[in-house]
């Protein structure tokens, strides 16, 4: 008799356990690595100057505790689907997992290469180094100024003229700057003009100027060992793309792609 009521019990015991979602054998384990600890210590250690007592190490591991059981609490009810910021987040990751694992050390022949192939990036503009006098009013009478006159180291000057948002003196900026300072097409006032002669007035989007060259750069191209920083930030980029799409094309043929409806 006895035996049947144990039995029983557990049959009982299974019943509510498969129902009702009780059972005490069970639980979903949490893991708190050691480097992630060290890892917030180290931030603390940065952001006060000074490593946390007993009781701060308790609390970095509290709150990391809590983190993760919400985190495991919000897989569960499905919170991290068609979620567009946690897609682009684990893109990332997989982006980056992808290029850590195909860059490696840039040699030094394959920068020369990339560089001779697409010199076109690392040349220089013509450039021009010039000032300038403002006048924001055209009712001004800068008309009656004798150019000849005006010091050309531009030391009296700044009695004639106004403040200008961009400021007085410009160095070595190619036609494209000029334009973004001065307004579009206002370098082509610039680039006839002969050195250390004033000229104008001349006007921009905010007034009108006279203008004093004083040099010209003409265009070149960036030595190698000059542009080799650059160069390595654009070798790596395309290497990276190159990367990506060759790991896309690879495994595309695993997935049928579905369009939905959208005319």
């Amino acid at each position: 008799m006895k035996k049947k009521i144990v039995i029983l019990l557990g049959v009982f015991i299974g019943f509510l356990s498969l129902f009702y979602g009780i059972n005490i054998s069970q639980k979903s384990s949490i893991y708190i690595s050691g480097p992630e600890i060290k890892n917030l210590i180290n931030i603390w250690e940065d952001q006060t100057g000074r490593p946390p007592v007993k009781k701060e190490i308790d609390m970095i591991i509290d709150n990391l505790i809590k983190e993760e059981i919400l985190y495991h609490e919000a897989l569960k009810l499905g919170l991290d689907q068609n979620d567009k910021i946690i897609k682009r987040r684990l893109i990332q990751k997989l982006e980056f997992y992808k290029e850590s694992e195909n860059l490696n050390k840039v040699k030094e022949e394959n920068l020369i290469e990339y560089y001779n192939e697409n010199i076109d990036f690392y040349k220089l503009n013509k450039r021009y180094s010039f000032k300038h006098i403002f006048f924001s009013d055209p009712k001004n009478n800068y008309k009656d100024i004798k150019l000849d006159l005006l010091d050309s180291e531009n030391n009296s000057n700044k009695e004639i003229g106004e403040p200008f948002i961009h400021g007085d003196s410009f160095i070595e900026k190619d036609k494209a700057a000029i334009d973004s300072d001065f307004g579009s097409g206002f370098s082509e006032n610039i680039i006839n003009l002969d050195n250390n002669i004033w000229y104008g007035p001349f006007k921009s989007i905010y007034g009108d100027h006279l203008l004093y060259v004083f040099e010209v750069f003409p265009e070149e191209t960036i030595p190698f060992e000059d542009a080799k920083q650059s160069v390595i930030v654009n070798y790596n980029d395309e290497i990276k793309n190159e990367v990506m799409n060759n790991y896309i094309y690879s495994i595309i043929d695993k997935y049928d792609v579905i369009i939905g409806e959208y005319k």
